[in-house]
């Protein structure tokens, strides 16, 4: 599995983690609601943005997820979108990250797509 931004993915498998697409993003793509961020997503800074999305995957079984998203996918790796650009910094981050280290603390490798 990878994660990327809308901008910058447009192959196969791609799947949108985020609560909308943005505007003019190709057909193609899949949904995936359970990890699009709560309506507080605009509303709060990073240490708080993490931990209540930490409380929402907390909610998910890990493994289901997984599963599900490689189902989704069909016969191509997922890719986890969202709207954010790397490079990741203080003031740039994203969730999509948040869900990589998710995975990864139950033995998942995500990588992000250059």
């Amino acid at each position: 599995m990878k994660t990327a931004s809308f901008f910058t993915f447009t192959g196969p498998g791609r799947i949108s983690i985020a609560r909308f697409a943005p505007r003019n993003t190709p057909a193609g793509f899949r949904v995936y609601r359970a990890l699009a961020p709560g309506a507080w997503f605009h509303e709060t800074n990073f240490a708080e943005y993490a931990r209540m999305y930490a409380e929402q995957l907390a909610e998910l079984d890990v493994e289901r997820v997984w599963a599900d998203l490689h189902h989704l996918a069909c016969d191509h790796e997922p890719v986890l979108l969202c709207y954010e650009r790397p490079p990741f910094t203080a003031t740039n981050w994203c969730h999509r990250r948040l869900v990589a280290s998710w995975f990864e603390q139950f033995g998942h490798q995500v990588d992000e797509i250059d």
